[in-house]
């Protein structure tokens, strides 16, 4: 805070003592040595002045009005401690004067005496509780005292009756950033810089609280600000590189990197999210340089450990990967992140029983997380686990459809239909096989095992039917033809005789052939693709989202758009996936192009809002929810979802309102009853 605070009150003191009571009985020398003085103080020869009030004194005795006036030149020389001295005398002599109180305690604040600054404001105010004014010094000692609550709320009564007041306001902003209150500093920030755009110099400031709330663009303006008026702050520059960086400006954030880095290379902590930016610029050497450079000074973050495993793993190398991961874990076992990225890897390195322990322990946090089900069903599947995996495909199909489930699902009943028949278990064997079918009636593989089974069971039609489904769906698998001809032979020669056993060594199908990887692994796309046609970009972009391969995805999807630009469903699919990779700006660039080919596009406005409401950015998402409610008054989750808005922003009248109007619109008991236990909550309130 500035000292320029300690002496705001001082100077309005004179309207203080217009409303004090005068007792002043000076004899006429006194009088006229009291005005002499006076005349020298306005010329600033203190000394002279002091000496006059002296000599008033000696010849009127003891007086308030002189001693006033002689502390407050021994305040205007410096000389504090006989100002005091002089202002006790006066008190003792005028001891309802809330003027000496007052001017006391802005001595007492300049010397750093808080505590006894403190008692004299308050003694003033209990003499004189209508000037409102000593709400200021209040605060401003709880300020220095770091006694923030006080602090706030001398503040709040000073500004409801002066709510002009630039310095309180800013001190008021500047406690709530301190306190980690960033939203309230950021309104107050914003309405002197609207109210004093010329007077406003709290740029850093407002820079930081904006960056708090997570306005990074709003935050990067106001520190850009900042920066012209001190271009070598360390602290300007590196917050700025990190605001980029939210920002996804990379070139941007590098630049601010450098340039603090170049003001001093020691700040080590900053490193670790300058190596995060590297890693992501795909700058992998620089990128595990700077991770190590931190971990020399921080080498209990297990963070560090663990952004530097990821580095490793994008770039290939498991083991190392693995042993950052692991160093990670040791530190810190309770991160999620840790366990899912640890399971991943080993699943990689085909290291099913570590793959195995290390999803089980994410899914003690998130039991139903269907990523870490899906690839704890491949790990079961492939250590020959197939029950297991067949079980944790057919919950999660349960839940929700899925095609690389339903693929998964029907290897595993396929793999265990062989397994059973290979211990001569016929009749479970066909109860997989014909699953399988079931779920997927194309599959050779699974017929042929089905034929096998009923043949070694004696039903030779049903053998014979599905030999030749199999060959029919596969006419180029020799091992299917050469079956079906040798039943029929077989049947055509000795109708009734017994099938002649043989050894059988079972046909894999592709996922079998191929271990099957995780869902999040990225698996290598075929080059070879710029003469893809629109309708297979569209099939690559839905295969690649359903692996999970978002990035991909987004690429096939661009490249449709580019081919058809005016495909709003394909936009929307590209805004889906960048909203849920947590890349906000380009999912409302997407929601954004699809609102300008249609002005009507409902659920383009709806996603957009929810997208700044994740932002924090109310006002906007509030715009957006209004947007789809003008366009289809009947879209009972954007009520719901202004009425969330409202509650953030703490308008509790509005939320209740938007409440009430989804409770009419909605059907499902389950949510009526939770959004019902909302209002009852609010109401409360």
């Amino acid at each position: 805070m500035n000292k320029k605070i300690c002496f705001i009150s001082l100077l309005l003191c004179t309207a203080l003592l217009a409303a004090q009571p005068s007792y002043a009985k000076l004899t006429k020398e006194a009088h006229a040595l009291y005005q002499r003085a006076c005349s020298y103080e306005y010329k600033n020869d203190y000394n002279t002045a002091i000496q006059i009030i002296q000599q008033a004194l000696n010849l009127n005795g003891e007086d308030a009005m002189l001693y006033t006036k002689l502390a407050g030149l021994y305040a205007d020389t410096g000389n504090y401690n006989e100002a005091l001295a002089s202002y006790k005398k006066a008190v003792k002599l005028r001891p309802n004067d809330a003027f000496i109180y007052i001017s006391m305690g802005n001595i007492l604040q300049t010397i750093g005496d808080y505590e006894n600054a403190y008692n004299c404001f308050k003694q003033a105010q209990t003499i004189y509780p209508e000037y409102k004014y000593n709400y200021l010094n209040l605060a401003n000692i709880e300020y220095f005292r770091k006694n923030y609550d006080s602090a706030i709320d001398g503040y709040n009564k000073f500004i409801s009756a002066y709510p002009d007041h630039l310095e309180a306001s800013e001190n008021l902003a500047n406690i709530y950033s301190l306190t980690g209150k960033p939203d309230k500093a950021c309104e107050i920030y914003s309405n002197l810089y609207k109210k004093y755009p010329s007077a406003f110099d709290e740029f850093e400031k407002y820079g930081l609280a904006l960056f708090e709330t997570k306005q990074y663009q709003a935050a990067a303006g106001m520190l850009e600000k900042a920066l012209k008026d001190n271009e070598n702050s360390e602290s300007i520059n590196a917050k700025l590189a990190l605001t980029y960086q939210n920002l996804g400006e990379n070139g941007k954030s590098l630049d601010y990197f450098h340039k603090t880095f170049e003001i001093n290379p020691n700040l080590t902590a900053l490193r670790f999210d300058y190596a995060n930016l590297l890693g992501n610029m795909g700058q992998t050497t620089e990128s595990i340089e700077q991770y190590k450079s931190y971990i020399k000074a921080f080498p209990n973050d297990s963070d560090a450990y663990k952004n530097l495993g990821l580095v490793y793993k994008k770039s290939g190398n498991m083991d190392l990967a693995l042993f950052n991961l692991e160093k990670a874990y040791t530190l810190d076992s309770s991160d999620q992140n840790i366990k899912k990225e640890l399971a991943f890897c080993y699943h990689s390195k085909n290291d099913y029983k570590n793959a195995l322990k290390f999803y089980d322990f994410a899914l003690k946090s998130e039991p139903d997380n269907i990523e870490l089900l899906a690839n704890k069903a491949l790990t079961l599947h492939a250590m020959n686990n197939y029950m297991s995996a067949i079980e944790i495909y057919k919950n999660i199909l349960k839940k929700q459809s899925n095609e690389r489930i339903e693929q998964n699902l029907t290897a595993a009943c396929i793999a265990y239909g062989y397994n059973l028949y290979d211990k001569s278990d016929y009749g479970q064997a066909i109860l997989y096989f014909e699953d399988a079918i079931d779920i997927n009636e194309k599959e050779a593989s699974a017929y042929y095992g089905l034929a096998m089974a009923n043949e070694k069971l004696g039903i030779r039609e049903t053998a014979i039917e599905n030999y030749r489904k199999a060959s029919e769906l596969e006419p180029a698998n020799k091992e299917y033809i050469s079956a079906l001809q040798r039943i029929n032979n077989e049947s055509n020669e000795t109708p009734a005789a017994v099938v002649k056993e043989e050894t059988f060594n079972p046909v894999k199908t592709a996922a079998e052939e191929k271990k099957e990887e995780p869902i999040i692994i990225t698996p290598v796309i075929e080059q070879a693709e710029e003469n893809l046609s629109y309708e297979d970009l569209i099939k690559k972009g839905s295969s690649e989202t359903s692996k999970q391969n978002f990035d991909k995805a987004i690429e096939y999807y661009t490249k449709a758009v580019i081919a058809k630009p005016s495909d709003k469903a394909t936009m929307m699919k590209i805004a889906t996936l960048y909203k849920n990779k947590g890349n906000y700006q380009k999912a409302i660039s997407f929601y954004d192009k699809i609102i300008a080919l249609d002005k009507n596009n409902g659920d383009a406005y709806f996603n957009k809002g929810l997208v700044l409401a994740n932002q924090k950015d109310y006002d906007n998402c509030i715009k957006c929810f209004e947007k789809v409610i003008e366009l289809s008054p009947d879209y009972p989750y954007a009520y719901y979802s202004l009425g969330l808005a409202y509650e953030q922003k703490g308008n509790k009248d509005k939320a209740l309102e938007y409440y009430y109007l989804y409770t009419g619109l909605e059907s499902d008991e389950n949510v009526l009853r939770a959004v019902e236990q909302r209002i009852k909550n609010l109401e409360k309130q």
